[in-house]
């Protein structure tokens, strides 16, 4: 199956706090079906660089063929981005004028029922981004003990009734597609929801998803590594990262990395002098949250709960 190239989002926004140069080097460190990429490589010259990583081997194929008239300025690896600073160090790239994260999942995995990402679309309950990873949603969701199922839907899928959710799993796995899981979790709560509300599963399958493919330790992870690659562009500017996320997890996690490294004393107020040593190494450069606008969520409704914050090296 082909999939169609969908909008990508937040694209001029991400564009702008980037800063593209044509003799710049820059890296997506999720590729994805290659949208940013393909912008970013629009804006660059014979001398310019574009570093494209993927965990998704059949997204990153699709981004390769995508990009392919850009020729040797783009280069692809398969990878998952906490791996940053080896994939750089391999491929001979020191620094970096600008990263890009988009934290989102692709239109790839979301419309194909055999990734099993999506409750919309009946398919085997996998999950992974990666497919050469071993652990899938069907793993958890028939192993984990009760405890630890609900334990996992409130903490990352911040689900209030995450107890009695895990008890309904544990009482009717095993489990193997997501239709039959996202059924069981409706009727666990009732399946009651107004129009404009989300279906019931919609947290328990972000949990699990968020879980298979270790996310928010590879966020973790991958921050610092990027902070520590951003190079210096020209005479004025320092090199910019740029990140977009899609849930309150997430961006809590790039707000805070990015405004403690924005921060010149990290030490309480009642402390008399500086002794924590820590000095500003970023400057924000989004001091709120950037939200898609009107116009866009009416031709991509699934920008909606993006959010963009960037900060750029200080000098």
């Amino acid at each position: 199956m082909t999939p169609s190239l969908h909008t990508p989002v937040l694209l001029n926004e991400a564009l702008e706090y980037l800063d593209v140069r044509p003799d710049g080097v820059y890296a997506d460190c999720t590729t994805g079906l290659g949208g940013h990429s393909e912008a970013i490589a629009a804006k660059l010259g014979p001398d310019g660089v574009l570093l494209c990583l993927d965990q998704d081997g059949d997204a990153l194929e699709f981004a390769r063929a995508r990009l392919a008239p850009f020729g040797r300025r783009v280069r692809f690896v398969r990878e998952n981005f906490r791996e940053l600073a080896s994939v750089a160090a391999s491929e001979g790239l020191t620094a970096f004028d600008g990263i890009l994260m988009d934290l989102g999942i692709s239109s790839m995995q979301v419309d194909r029922a055999d990734r099993g990402f999506s409750f919309g679309k009946d398919g085997p309950l996998d999950m992974r981004m990666d497919r050469r990873a071993a652990l899938t949603a069907a793993d958890i969701v028939n192993t984990w003990d009760q405890t630890e199922l609900a334990d996992l839907f409130y903490m990352y899928g911040e689900e209030r009734q995450s107890r009695r959710i895990a008890a309904a799993i544990v009482r009717a796995r095993p489990f193997a597609t997501t239709a039959g899981l996202a059924k069981a979790v409706e009727q666990a709560v009732g399946g009651v929801r107004g129009r404009n509300q989300i279906h019931p599963a919609t947290k328990v399958f972000l949990a699990l998803r968020i879980r298979v493919n270790g996310e928010l330790d590879s966020l973790d992870t991958v921050l610092p590594q990027a902070h520590s690659l951003l190079g210096f562009g020209n005479s004025t500017t320092g090199g910019r990262l740029v990140v977009i996320s899609f849930h309150s997890l997430e961006d809590r996690i790039v707000k805070q990395y990015l405004r403690r490294e924005a921060t010149e004393c990290l030490c309480p107020p009642r402390m008399p002098e500086c002794r924590c040593g820590h000095r500003a190494t970023l400057r924000l450069l989004t001091h709120r949250a950037v939200r898609p606008g009107g116009d866009e969520l009416v031709t991509n409704p699934r920008a909606r709960s993006a959010v963009l914050r960037a900060a750029e090296r200080i000098l």
